[in-house]
């Protein structure tokens, strides 16, 4: 689930659902990049108004069970998710060749980690929460 922020309530931790362009249609920050106050500062800078982040899932973990960010992720990847990972991906790599090592090791091991991340933060399926 994502939400359109004014850029004015972007806080470090955010992470971003869309990527986001300048005028020109230049990258300035990839989708999935979670934000910090350098790139904040980058995007009023080039005066971008608002973006589109993702929505934090504190409402979905429960108060007695943190989430370990090291932990096994808390489901199998959706084709869903796998798509997603490889749309953020495709973007973050687009200039590089990630069929020749040691790229093809490096978008792996991304990969792997973005899919964990996504399967670790998604809603729980009605099934799941019975």
């Amino acid at each position: 689930m994502t939400r359109r922020v004014p850029i004015e309530d972007v806080r470090s931790g955010h992470t971003l659902a869309t990527a986001v362009h300048d005028r020109s249609g230049r990258l300035l920050i990839p989708a999935g990049m979670v934000l910090q106050d350098k790139q904040i500062r980058v995007l009023l800078s080039w005066g971008i108004t608002a973006v589109e982040v993702l929505e934090e899932g504190a409402d979905d973990v429960p108060i007695s069970a943190p989430q370990d960010a090291g932990g096994p992720p808390a489901a199998e990847p959706t084709p869903q998710m796998e798509a997603r990972a490889d749309e953020i991906l495709s973007e973050r790599f687009q200039h590089c060749a990630v069929e020749d090592h040691p790229m093809s090791g490096i978008y792996r091991l991304a990969r792997q980690a973005l899919l964990d991340d996504l399967c670790r933060y998604a809603p729980k399926r009605q099934s799941e929460q019975a």
